[in-house]
């Protein structure tokens, strides 16, 4: 398996920043004139932050992506643009209805400055304070050229102890970014808190070709992606961006009166909706109690991944449409899991919006995954796992978390089995796109027209 090239490769794609880098603004740009939108790819390629390992922790990382029309706004040739994938060419408002956004999530109710269009360029700044991140972001609006202009900006940043404790959260209270893939490749690992790229096991998975998330090396079956043509292709990675706003008042409410209704503790029934105990403890290892070992800070920790469900056929530990099982099934479909990783991601969201204090806001995640395809990846998992029970044998049943469509029911499965009825949208697309990181010569090819 050959090693990913770290200096041609953006940062946080394979290497993730870690939680020191709280402070993020995703930073949407317009792109009105093509050879001003060239020269600020190439100014911006020599400044991204790469994969390399830091020998000193910055105090802040920059990193851009384009969308389809984003390319086309460059000025990018026509035949180049008709060889990327098509599900990035039609762009996520298009595929709506493959990932379930209708209803409050349907494109036309997207917030006006977070539809597909206008979303040339997206840079993303994270910073270890806010006034780093303000200062980054300052000269990126200072620099901007005459023909390119800043369409949305969108603040994020890891929330700390919502919940009282060290560990990192989202909006509905349970501790996140506790799964990711392991990638096959030993210098593709997370960076640790002084940013070095280790190599570490997240669960008892076999590790991950590279090219399941990057373009340019082989994937799962041994394959190397042929399209987009060179010199884009090469270190390049499709980057998939949504606002999802978060219900946290409803969503309470709802455990609240349904935990009552059942007989259960409202924490319990958070449980086996989401498959792990808001402390982070799988349910497939402790099924009946929150374990405080098993959490980012117990001294189980490293165990925090290392389960499967094979084991639990009936789910009677952890509810086979609980949302972690669905929307990573490990072993459950058969074939050791091998099936499973053909259709992972590599999450790097951040919430967005003021902690739950009893009022609603807009407040949700910024969600963000790398793939080398989109469709076979994101769109699978959202269309297949998320929202269809039927590779469960859960019929009709969708995700009781994250989906923009209510859900008519969930069981409990168990000795006295549980059904969750009517379950209401929880979790509501406001707007994003498919954008395409390249690589840093792509960048510098990009910037000096070599492909327009």
């Amino acid at each position: 398996m050959p090693d990913v090239d770290q200096a041609d490769l953006q940062g946080n794609i394979l290497c993730g920043y870690g939680n020191s880098f709280a402070h993020v603004l995703h930073a949407f740009l317009r792109v009105d004139d093509a050879a001003a939108g060239r020269g600020l790819i190439g100014e911006l390629a020599g400044e991204v932050t790469t994969a390399v390992p830091w020998a000193e922790k910055p105090l802040e990382t920059l990193n851009v992506a384009t969308s389809h029309c984003g390319l086309r706004a460059l000025g990018v040739r026509g035949d180049v643009l008709d060889r990327f994938p098509e599900e990035f060419r039609a762009g996520m408002a298009a595929h709506a209805d493959v990932l379930g956004d209708v209803d409050d999530s349907a494109p036309e109710r997207w917030q006006d400055t977070l539809r597909p269009g206008g979303l040339h360029l997206l840079v993303t700044m994270a910073a270890r304070t806010d006034p780093a991140r303000d200062a980054a972001a300052k000269r990126l609006r200072e620099r901007l050229p005459p023909g390119v202009a800043v369409a949305h900006e969108e603040p994020a940043g890891v929330l700390l102890e919502i919940r009282h404790d060290e560990v990192v959260r989202e909006h509905f209270g349970f501790a996140d970014g506790l799964s990711q893939p392991t990638i096959d490749d030993p210098r593709a690992g997370p960076r640790d808190q002084e940013g070095r790229g280790t190599p570490t096991k997240d669960d008892a998975w076999d590790d991950i070709a590279p090219g399941e998330f990057v373009l340019g090396y082989p994937d799962e079956d041994g394959l190397v992606a042929s399209d987009p043509p060179d010199p884009l292709r090469r270190n390049g990675s499709f980057m998939v961006v949504r606002k999802l706003h978060q219900a946290v008042g409803p969503f309470e409410s709802y455990l609240r009166e349904t935990a009552s209704a059942l007989d259960l503790s409202e924490e319990y029934l958070a449980a086996k909706m989401v498959g792990r105990w808001r402390s982070g403890a799988p349910l497939s290892l402790s099924p009946d109690r929150d374990d405080p070992e098993l959490t980012p800070t117990g001294e189980r920790k490293g165990e925090l991944n290392a389960f499967r469900y094979g084991s639990d056929g009936d789910g009677s530990r952890c509810p086979l449409g609980a949302h972690i099982r669905r929307a990573n099934p490990r072993d459950a479909l058969g074939w050791h899991g091998v099936l499973t990783k053909r259709h992972r991601v590599i999450r790097r969201g951040m919430p967005y919006g003021p902690a739950y204090d009893g009022r609603e806001a807009d407040r949700g995640l910024m969600f963000v995954c790398y793939q080398a395809s989109i469709a076979r990846q994101f769109e699978f998992i959202q269309s297949l796992w998320l929202n269809d029970g039927d590779p469960f044998g859960l019929g009709s049943d969708r995700d009781p978390l994250a989906n923009g469509v209510p859900s008519r029911k969930m069981t409990i499965q168990g000795r006295r089995p549980r059904f969750l009825a009517s379950l209401s949208s929880f979790v509501t697309t406001r707007g994003g796109d498919y954008f395409f990181a390249p690589g840093i010569e792509a960048m510098r090819a990009l910037g000096a027209g070599e492909v327009s």
